[in-house]
């Protein structure tokens, strides 16, 4: 198959085999710009129900209320303490970037792991930034909780976040390095070389 994102497309289920440089970075470019894309548009909804209430109070209530607006800015800043004013919910914009996230990584996992067989290495190495991925998808929205619920913000819990991210950035850039090298010429375990 000549174009890599139908081949991408039609082998989402075979973790067998090798794929070339050339036949992995247009598909995992494009599900990747795919993915930020639905981020940005299923996040911008879910968050637009927040954004909608803390308006619509400010409004009724300017006493509680500062808006400030320029040229490509509009800020609304609510006094917590006010009668029934609404606290940020960050869980729906958290959850869909989190499935966002999820379908990324099953759209990639078997042309990961072809590119890496590729390359002579096992596909386990394509798991080494999950752990960290996942850790910080569950604790970012208990995180903001903290922040957003308690005078005493648990900053211990965002050191151990902001250290997760560190060691995820590093695991992913690991991988993306790894991704990038040559194919191992000749047959190696994994199957005959690519054509």
């Amino acid at each position: 198959m000549a174009n890599p994102i139908i081949r991408g497309v039609s082998s989402l289920t075979r973790f067998s085999g090798r794929d070339r440089r050339r036949q992995f970075w247009p598909y995992a470019g494009v599900v990747i710009a795919l993915s930020y894309g639905l981020m940005m548009v299923f996040g911008v909804a879910a968050m637009a129900p927040m954004i909608t209430a803390m308006t619509d109070y400010a409004a009724a209530n300017p006493e509680h209320a500062t808006v400030t607006t320029g040229p490509g800015h509009y800020e609304v800043s609510i006094d917590a303490a006010a009668p029934g004013a609404p606290s940020p919910d960050f869980l729906p914009f958290l959850t869909v970037v989190g499935a966002v996230a999820l379908i990324a990584v099953v759209l990639l996992s078997a042309a990961v792991s072809r590119r890496l067989h590729d390359t002579g290495r096992t596909a386990l190495w394509g798991l080494a930034p999950l752990p960290f991925l996942t850790f910080g998808l569950v604790v970012t929205p208990m995180m903001m909780g903290n922040f957003m619920g308690e005078a005493e913000p648990n900053f211990a819990l965002f050191g151990l976040l902001f250290l997760n991210n560190v060691v995820y950035m590093a695991a992913l850039v690991g991988l993306i390095a790894v991704l990038c090298l040559a194919t191992k010429p000749g047959p190696n375990r994994y199957g005959e070389e690519p054509a």
